[in-house]
């Protein structure tokens, strides 16, 4: 059997496996929660962020939308004009397509290591608690497929191809601007030969989707850093004028646990928020020692401290699905024990946030 046909045929099963377990969650969701209406959307896989992405797609930016990058929108307004479907279908569509392609692309980076921490990486990468959201109306599929589509193309030295996706990851969110200094990492470690001007310059097309965003807010809005500063408007209290350093983050949330109820839905997420920040660095730390490449640790250490200078860590569960390269270095342990229970947990977690999203709770 050649290559690429075995890892279509692992990811396929595996694709149709995590889906069908999302139809069984999604039906049992009503005997876990009872319905929270606040942040229902259109659809259950609309809720909370996926009405902005609606809304901009039909519309565009309102007050305060600026936070949510257009690609996602511009390609759901796109192909709904030019198919006439609805837009929640074309919206499910683009992030279940996006999310198949994004995971075969997953396992073939990991395969670089060995099939065995490609399995591991892509099996713990789908029973993560967030992971649901790739089936989601967000833009967390589509991220996926373009930066492990830039990250696939550095490591086969198709410098174009990395340049374009890399831009097209930059205009879907603010985490695509982290593939340029880690794809230059990997670009002066290639050999002499291997690079030249024309090579170079397409690199420089990966900051091409931010800059461009950042142009149409100066121009429309006046305020070409919009998207950091509309941030305070979402909640849970995000800085958008000052930068909040780690260890002032990490006080906050050392009295959090000390001042909230442990029975509260507040005090299981921030849990669960400050497990994924010290589980990510220790896995980063790991991967370090153990000389996995640089490009994936500059990539997954910016995506897991940037979102903090806002002054939380509100949405890091769901954020470090965008440094899936964490998972292969997780997949990579030899130790076959700490795998097996971090998969009963994340089994566990994955159920009880599916179904609360669902019934329109905030997870991440």
């Amino acid at each position: 059997m050649k290559k690429p046909l075995g890892i279509v045929i692992n990811v396929s099963a595996a694709y149709i496996v995590w889906r069908v377990a999302l139809w069984i969650i999604e039906s049992v969701a009503p005997a876990f929660w009872p319905l929270y209406q606040r942040f229902l959307g259109p659809s259950y896989w609309a809720n909370l962020d996926g009405v902005y992405y609606l809304t901009i797609a039909r519309g565009g930016y309102g007050p305060y939308q600026q936070a949510f990058f257009p690609l996602y929108p511009l390609l759901i307004r796109w192909i709904t004009v030019l198919t006439g479907i609805n837009d929640i279908s074309v919206s499910l569509i683009i992030s279940h397509i996006s999310f198949y392609l994004g995971i075969l692309l997953f396992y073939a980076l990991a395969e670089d290591y060995n099939k065995s921490t490609a399995r591991w990486g892509l099996l713990l990468f789908l029973v993560f608690p967030t992971s649901f959201f790739f089936s989601a109306i967000y833009t967390e599929s589509l991220f996926l497929f373009l930066s492990a589509l830039c990250l696939f193309s550095s490591r086969k030295k198709w410098w174009l191809l990395a340049g374009i996706s890399g831009g097209l990851a930059s205009g879907t969110r603010m985490f695509g601007i982290f593939l340029f200094p880690a794809i230059l990492c990997e670009y002066f470690s290639q050999k002499l030969r291997n690079r030249s001007i024309l090579s170079f310059a397409s690199l420089l097309l990966i900051p091409v989707g931010l800059c461009s965003y950042m142009a149409y807010l100066y121009f429309s809005i006046g305020d070409p850093f919009a998207f950091f500063h509309v941030q305070p408007a979402f909640g849970a209290e995000r800085s958008g004028n000052t930068l909040i350093f780690l260890p002032q983050v990490i006080w906050r949330y050392m009295k959090i646990f000390t001042s909230v109820s442990p029975f509260s839905l507040t005090y299981a997420i921030s849990v669960f928020e400050f497990a994924v920040l010290s589980g990510g660095l220790w896995v980063l730390w790991w991967g370090y020692k153990h000389h996995v490449r640089m490009l994936y640790l500059i990539y997954s250490l910016a995506i897991l401290i940037i979102p903090t200078l806002t002054g939380t860590l509100s949405s890091l569960p769901r954020y470090v699905l965008s440094a899936f390269p964490l998972f292969f270095m997780f997949g990579s342990m030899h130790n076959m024990w700490i795998k097996i229970l971090a998969f009963l947990i994340f089994m566990v977690g994955f159920i009880l946030s599916a179904t609360a999203f669902l019934r329109g709770y905030f997870i991440a």
